[in-house]
């Protein structure tokens, strides 16, 4: 992990696809799936460029699409049955369990709906780590809209002087910048399929890192400064 400052931070906040589980490829599936019922064959590479992180109403506009509703619907069918298989990045427990035992709020602000972020997290055993989850049941606005984000800190009884947002994609780095808060960049090896790192670089994260081991180092360093400084 690149670190930037010797600042200990008292809230994280985590996204969760792509960030907290390598589930980018069960939404390439769920893609696929939901625009081959309308006709549509595409790539990997032509679903990533034209359906990620983009509004349901924009993806069915662009591909003559008649219903977002029903778009939705097949989309979430396809997540239903891709997720099942979804699981962590190795030493992502390690980590959050580490900031509980420092005393660090946590916080989960995923763009996906609960119905499908919410069985994955109750079956790995993680919702315990955490004291707030933002899906996009509880948001109008998403990523990279700050709301989410403000949400969870509200809920958290935090500032963002004090946070950190750890995420994957431009959306997760330009929400966090517009909230003003400090940005955590996680870009593993096989995230090169679905972004520039050189594009999400020049956002300006505070923090990179490629695996979690990287980051539980940089939690002990923040806090070893801290009690340097006491």
């Amino acid at each position: 992990m690149q670190k930037q400052s010797a600042h200990r931070y008292s809230t994280i906040l985590f996204d969760f696809d792509g960030t907290l589980s390598p589930s980018l490829p069960h939404w390439l599936s769920a893609y696929k799936f939901a625009l081959a019922q309308f006709g549509h064959d595409l790539t990997d590479q032509e679903v990533i460029a034209n359906c990620f992180y983009r509004s349901w109403a924009d993806v069915t506009r662009d591909f003559k699409i008649s219903s977002v509703e029903q778009f939705e619907r097949h989309i979430e069918t396809g997540l239903q049955d891709a997720f099942v298989h979804a699981h962590l990045f190795d030493g992502v427990v390690e980590v959050l369990q580490h900031c509980r035992d420092q005393g660090i709020r946590l916080g989960i602000v995923t763009s996906a709906a609960r119905s499908i972020v919410g069985g994955v997290l109750e079956r790995t055993d993680i919702l315990k780590y955490f004291s707030t989850v933002v899906t996009a049941d509880d948001i109008i606005n998403f990523k990279p809209h700050p709301e989410p984000l403000l949400l969870a800190l509200k809920q958290l009884g935090s500032t963002v002087e004090e946070s950190l947002m750890v995420g994957d994609s431009h959306a997760d780095m330009l929400a966090a910048k517009a909230a003003g808060m400090d940005m955590a960049l996680f870009f593993p090896e096989e995230h090169k399929v679905y972004y520039e790192i050189e594009e999400l670089k020049a956002i300006g994260p505070h923090h990179i890192f490629s695996n979690y081991e990287e980051i539980a180092l940089s939690l002990k360093d923040w806090k070893k400064l801290v009690d340097e400084l006491a």
